[in-house]
């Protein structure tokens, strides 16, 4: 109840002060119920968002906007998209990257950026929205960032970055994601390809994966696998490990293990010395088909609102991207600090670009996982 009446107080406040309820404004039609699929990392960020977002579209609309959350894996909402076009059953979606591409040309998706000033739009980080090069289809909203969760009881030489996986002294206590299990997996391959030095790119020509190219990388990982506790799929399989002190470092998402910490878990982040590996990912995007284009870009530009960033901060959710303009939480600018930010969106692109995607895990099992 406290939660939700400070979200009331922090709207009616931010309201007021950017105008939004200007009704002047509030000539177009706007539909009452709007379908957002979500993401397990975000859902809660989301889902604080709701009633907000119902007064909001009141004030400026006459109408307060009902927004069911429904909460899946972007994978999992993509084949659902692609299984239910032409009649989808949600109106917008968080996509990834590759899954972006192919809906501006398979027609599901319907661009933002005319929905945009320019003074709106230059308020997005221009880096974020070079590395995520949607088109104007979508804007940056989450950065991911890989780095070692480590436990606290372990000397701080120990580890000091990604060549130290291999060391005798993790031996049986490590984990990382598998890339035959979930997306950060592709992470742990980059992480590998930049301790050996090299380039991914050399990897993906022509529409064919060289697997000689990335034989080395891939041998180096093999030596990974051989000093794990296991390879873990995902944050839910991570946690745990660590909070029963079995895993001494994970490869783990930056925001998870700061929010770990805030918990209490014994940890410490180390940002490895051969760089820390981002990605950019974007805010949600908007089918073509909707029944409720109005309601469907005011849910976009309010999920990438003021509003929102500041929800966002008393949810000490992390990996959100600030503003233009914007005072970072001190975390956001501690990392910025510390970490040696090595970009891989276009690495994540080409291993799972279809015509790479089937040779390249083909390769990581055989040589990775059955040591060949």
């Amino acid at each position: 109840m406290l939660r939700v009446r400070w979200l009331a107080g922090l709207f009616l406040v931010l309201l007021s002060a950017s105008g939004m309820a200007d009704c002047a404004m509030a000539r177009e039609k706007i539909g009452g119920e709007l379908v957002v699929y979500s993401a397990p990392g975000v859902s809660a960020l989301f889902e604080a968002l709701v009633e907000p977002f119902a007064q909001y579209t009141k004030d400026k609309f006459g109408v307060a906007v009902k927004v069911d959350i429904v909460t899946r894996s972007v994978p999992v909402a993509w084949a659902t998209l692609q299984t239910e076009w032409p009649n989808p059953s949600g109106d917008v979606y968080l996509l990834y990257s590759r899954h972006i591409d192919e809906g501006i040309r398979r027609g599901y998706l319907q661009p933002l950026r005319s929905h945009y000033s320019d003074a709106e739009w230059a308020r997005f980080d221009p880096e974020a929205v070079r590395s995520l090069d949607a088109h104007g289809y979508a804007a940056p909203l989450i950065m991911t960032a890989i780095v070692l969760a480590v436990q606290d009881s372990l000397p701080e030489d120990t580890v000091t970055g990604w060549g130290d996986l291999s060391g005798d002294a993790l031996k049986g206590r490590l984990t990382f994601d598998s890339a035959m299990s979930v997306g950060a997996g592709y992470s742990a391959v980059a992480a590998a390809a930049l301790v050996q030095g090299s380039d991914w790119h050399d990897w993906f020509k022509g529409g064919k994966f060289d697997e000689a190219a990335a034989r080395p990388t891939l041998e180096l990982m093999r030596r990974w696998v051989g000093n794990a506790l296991t390879l873990t799929q995902g944050s839910g399989t991570v946690r745990p490990l660590l909070a029963r002190g079995e895993t001494l470092v994970s490869a783990w998402w930056w925001a998870n293990t700061m929010q770990e910490i805030r918990n209490g878990l014994p940890l410490r982040i180390v940002y490895p010395k051969e760089g820390t590996l981002t990605e950019v990912q974007s805010g949600p995007v908007v089918t073509s088909v909707t029944k409720n284009p109005v309601a469907a870009i005011e849910w976009v530009k309010f999920v990438h609102s003021d509003f929102a960033a500041q929800v966002s901060r008393k949810l000490n959710y992390l990996a959100r991207i600030p503003l233009v303009g914007e005072d970072p939480p001190p975390a956001w600018k501690d990392f910025l600090v510390k970490a040696k930010q090595v970009p891989i969106d276009g690495f994540r692109a080409a291993v799972l670009d279809p015509a790479y995607n089937e040779a390249f895990i083909d390769a990581y099992r055989r040589i990775v996982l059955q040591e060949q």
